[in-house]
């Protein structure tokens, strides 16, 4: 299950059940639909490229 730090904008997979449970009611964590999981994927980051 995807949740995002409000204050952070990070968003993170949790799988355990007492931390979701623990996110759910916290106010400062909103759960994340999937799709938006894969947008995240569609921007990948380059890596720097070697000089010499």
């Amino acid at each position: 299950m995807l949740f995002r730090n409000k204050k952070t904008g990070l968003v993170w997979e949790i799988v355990d059940k007492d931390h979701i449970k623990r996110l759910q009611n916290d106010d400062d964590y909103e759960e994340v639909k999937e799709e938006q999981k894969e947008q995240s994927k569609q921007t990948p980051k380059k890596s720097p490229t070697k000089k010499g």
